[in-house]
Parts: C-alpha cells; structure tokens; sequence
C-alpha cells in the first residue's frame, strides 16, 4: 500500500483544468513546464492503477518525451513528490476503514 494517496492525485490531475494545475505547480525552480507536462501526460496516458504504481515504483509509461522532458527524468519523481507535498495536492494515505 502506498504511503500517499496516489489515486486521489490522479483524479486531481484528471478533473483539474491545466492551466490550474500549471499556476500550482510551477514555480521554475523545482518543478518547470517540463515537470508539469510530463505529470500530466503520464496521468491522462494511464489507469488510476497503472499511476499508482509508476508513483511508487519511480518510473515511466511508455510516452514520448520531449528533449526538456528528459532532461528532467532522473529526479522527476522526486521533484514532483515534494512540491506536491508542499503545496497540499498530494496527502498521506489514509488508513483502511475500520470494520464495526
């Protein structure tokens, strides 16, 4: 199970405009156009699952990236994970329900 809640980041990425998710993400310093165009790509490119476990795993679908795109691949995970983190869009996963 996923320290995050990785499923509810991509139904963010999923149902946010991209412009929004543009004016949250980038700041130009950790995280570009780059960061956020590849973010997206991957989201839109894949199930909830297949996110969850390219998140967690710290790798790729099969996308076509662009030179800027990777340039930026080694530590695109890392990048993302914490302004994500920061900024409030990424939150820890929350427990199973508890039987009653």
């Amino acid at each position: 199970m996923s320290k995050y809640d990785v499923l509810g980041l991509h139904d963010f990425l999923m149902h946010t405009p991209e412009s929004g998710v543009k004016k949250i993400l980038i700041d130009r310093q950790r995280t570009t156009d780059a960061h956020c165009n590849l973010l997206l790509k991957i989201a839109k490119g894949c199930s909830p699952e297949d996110f969850e476990r390219h998140f967690e795993n710290q790798d790729f679908p099969k996308v076509r990236m662009g030179p800027a795109e990777s340039k930026i691949k080694e530590k695109f995970w890392a990048d993302c994970t914490a302004v994500l983190l920061e900024r409030g869009i990424l939150q820890p996963a929350v427990a199973g329900k508890i039987a009653a």
